[in-house]
């Protein structure tokens, strides 16, 4: 089996032409995982894999945390599979299914460095108004359809971000993926100038902190607008440890729609048994990687420049 690492902006998901039915049992499927997710394996590990099925006219997958367990959706792992699937049937556009939802991928230009991107359509999102146990009161729930609690802070404080995702555990039935947006210069937006940018930072429940949460980007895309007043169809710069991403909402007969933009870099292919172990050399999408490398640099400095202190992948 072909197992393929990808990221987007840095946050590593694997994808594996594979179904679940695949493996003896759901037990073994999910050592499997906690396996080939481990980053002291042979693979380097992730932050999650998707298994994927692409017999249909749409394609069907399924997303396992690196713990083993199961989420609805992810993101960056949608970005990097979408890709994947676009190459393989050579399209412009795709439907995947997962988690009961269906998500479109189109093809989007490659920046000038060479890194490959990709515009992904998501299901409506929806607040939960409900009030939030301590210490989350305050903060806005969102659920994409994968449960997400997001503040909008003045300083960032990372140490403060990890004990909050945590105690989510505790105090949400299901777990939540806990968030803080810090606005960054000309944040507002509102006067149609320059497009807004902010800092998103999410610790994810089975993955712990992360370099990228797609999902987490677009939830926190609607927080802000929720808190703030901001247009929720202005594009917005949405920038995390690992990268640049942007987020859009689209407001249609009262369903907030997001839409994410970004990179779907392939790092690796490298051939995988059932159990977990290597079964064939790595194959480094070295281009790739180093065109990548640039756009890195420059938001790791840009970060710096703002003040703003986060661990990087």
């Amino acid at each position: 089996m072909m197992l393929v690492k990808t990221h987007g902006s840095l946050n590593e998901i694997f994808a594996l032409q594979a179904t679940p039915d695949e493996w003896a049992s759901d037990a073994v499927l999910r050592e499997f995982v906690r396996r080939v997710c481990d980053r002291s394996s042979w693979t380097g590990g992730s932050d999650g894999i998707y298994l994927y099925d692409v017999s249909g006219q749409h394609a069907r997958a399924w997303f396992f945390n690196p713990d083993g367990s199961s989420a609805e959706f992810c993101g960056n792992g949608m970005r990097g599979l979408g890709r994947l699937i676009l190459d393989l049937r050579g399209t412009d556009t795709e439907v995947v299914s997962s988690g009961g939802r269906d998500y479109t991928v189109h093809r989007a230009a490659s920046t000038p460095e060479g890194v490959r991107q990709v515009l992904l359509e998501l299901p409506p999102l929806r607040f939960d108004n409900a009030a939030l146990p301590e210490p989350f009161a305050g903060f806005t729930a969102v659920a994409v359809p994968n449960p997400h609690v997001i503040a909008v802070v003045g300083e960032y404080r990372e140490p403060d971000l990890i004990e909050l995702g945590k105690r989510a555990d505790e105090a949400f039935d299901e777990g939540a993926n806990v968030s803080f947006l810090l606005p960054l210069d000309s944040a507002d937006g509102r006067d149609g100038g320059d497009v807004p940018e902010v800092f998103v930072r999410t610790f994810e429940r089975g993955a712990g902190l992360t370099p990228s949460c797609g999902s987490g980007v677009v939830a926190s895309r609607a927080a802000w607008s929720r808190v703030s007043g901001l247009d929720p169809e202005r594009r917005v710069v949405v920038r995390n440890a690992g990268g640049v991403a942007a987020a859009t909402i689209h407001v249609r007969d009262g369903a907030w729609h997001p839409v994410l933009e970004g990179n779907a870099t392939v790092v690796y292919r490298a051939e995988v048994d059932p159990d977990g172990s290597q079964a064939g050399p790595v194959e480094w999408a070295a281009d790739e990687n180093a065109a990548y490398a640039t756009l890195d640099e420059r938001n790791v400095a840009f970060l710096t420049s703002h003040g703003i202190t986060t661990s990087h992948p």
